[in-house]
Order: structure tokens, then sequence, then C-alpha cells
């Protein structure tokens, strides 16, 4: 008789609540409530939490993942939420930004993660998509998303690209994480080509403009000067100006008994600038 003393109770409350809130736009866990109400009878010892979806006191925040929305609810959160690689960030403090007159307030209420790097802000572009981007591009999302961890307060995470209904990472998230890792070492690649390749320095006028090598270009002192040349990655088309080196062994086999004194001059990925003197630290372009 007592056990259904209680199922009545905890019935008829629940209702009165579920009516009260409801009208107030707020909800609650019917779980967590029964088992709060069945602990103050000496029943059960699970805690009350209650979720309030337009207040940020939300005691379902006191974990460190905090909450768990779906794509429906975060757009319910428009001009105050906003989520990037399934994070979810509170940017209610940027309302110049991201509020009703912000100019950037299109990432609110959504995941729009693929947008931070192709300036597609339309429903095509801001998707929680990583698909066709490499691992630059990857690094550039990663470095907004720290922003945001920096600036503003981190709520939880969405249901979606990046995690599933229970809060774990996705396929899509392990591989934004390895892309991740690929653009750390190519930027360990990339400082170690410009120590071996510095850049040239660069003066740009209006009828005329130059490259030049010196003991200190681009940032990298040494004890070679160097002959501007244009430099290709692998395979591409594009280039930067590059001081090489001009004599001893390539800087591929610095150990090398048999080279050509070279230096770096007979790399592949080199080019001479057009009516430049091969021997000139100098070149108009």
């Amino acid at each position: 008789m007592a056990v259904l003393k209680v199922a009545v109770f905890v019935a008829i409350f629940s209702f009165v609540l579920y009516w009260y809130f409801g009208n107030k736009d707020y909800f609650f866990n019917y779980h967590d409530l029964v088992s709060q109400l069945l602990s103050i009878l000496g029943l059960s010892a699970s805690p009350l939490k209650f979720r309030s979806e337009q207040s940020e006191s939300s005691s379902s925040l006191n974990s460190h993942s905090g909450v768990l929305l779906s794509k429906e609810e975060l757009k319910k959160y428009k001009y105050q939420y906003l989520a990037i690689v399934g994070e979810v960030y509170d940017v209610s403090k940027g309302d110049k930004h991201y509020g009703r007159e912000g100019g950037y307030n299109f990432f609110t209420g959504i995941d729009g993660t693929k947008a931070f790097v192709t300036g597609e802000f339309n429903e095509k572009g801001l998707v929680d998509s990583i698909e066709g981007l490499d691992a630059r591009a990857i690094k550039s999302i990663e470095d907004w998303k720290l922003m945001y961890e920096k600036e503003y307060k981190h709520v939880g995470k969405v249901i979606g690209n990046f995690y599933d209904a229970n809060g774990l990472e996705t396929s899509s998230k392990r591989k934004y994480n390895q892309l991740l890792k690929d653009a750390e070492q190519l930027k360990k690649y990339e400082e170690e080509l410009k120590k071996m390749f510095p850049p040239c320095n660069a003066e740009f006028k209006n009828r005329a403009s130059r490259v030049w090598c010196s003991n200190k270009s681009g940032g990298y002192s040494r004890s070679w000067a160097g002959v501007p040349r244009k430099m290709f990655s692998a395979g591409g088309k594009d280039f930067r100006c590059a001081c090489v080196r001009t004599e001893g062994p390539p800087s591929t086999d610095m150990n090398s008994k048999t080279h050509k004194n070279r230096g770096d001059l007979d790399n592949p990925n080199l080019r001479l600038y057009d009516n430049c003197d091969p021997t000139s630290n100098s070149c108009s372009i």
C-alpha cells in the first residue's frame, strides 16, 4: 500500500510540474525527478537534475563534458550557442558578432564547421562535414575551435557528424583527429624546409620589384646568403622564392663525400627566375 501511495504521489506531482514548467519553456528529466522524489522518501539517493533550455546556469552542466544536444535542440539556441567540430560554445557575450544584428550570426544554432575554411556561408556550406578538406584546412578549423575554447564558455556537444547519440566520437571525428596530427607533422616538415631553403627578402614597387638573399632573410639567420630560386612544391604549380645554398653537400645528404660542391642548386623543385644571372643574389621580377 505504501508503494502504491508513493507511485500516485509521484504521478500527480510530475503532472503538475510538467504543466507548470511546460508553459514557461522549461523541460525536465522525468526519470531524474522520480529518482529525487523517491530519494526524499528514503527509497533512493539519485540527485535531481532539472534542465532549462534557455538558462546558462543549467544544473546539467555539472560535468566536464556538459550537455548533449540534438541538432533540433541546438537550433533553439539561435544567437546564443555555436558549434564547431561538434563542440558547443555559448557566444552570447559576443552579441555584436553573433546576436540578431551580428555579422556572424549565421554560425549560431548550428554546427557550421566546414564554412570556417571554405567561406561558403549558406545552407550548403554551413555543415558539420570535413569531406574534401586537407590537413591544412583542418588545422585552420582547429585554430578557430581553440579560439572559442579560450574566449567563450564550453557548453557541451551536439549529436551529428562528430559525436553520436551517446556522446562518443564518430569515424569523422577520428578522421579529424588524424588529419590534425598530419597537419602538425606537415608544419614541422615545413619549418625544417624553411631552414634549408629560407624565404627571400622582397620589395615590391609600381614599376619594378625584386627578390634577394642575405645572411638573414625570412626570419632565419645563417652563415651563407645563397641565391634566389623559385621553389615549387612536389608536383605543384605554386612556388615561393627561396634562398639556395651554393656550396657544400646537398641538405638531404649532408654527410656525402662524393657531392659536387653545389649545395642545393640541383634540387629538382627549384627553377631559375627569368632573365636573372644564376650566380646573382638579387633578381628583378
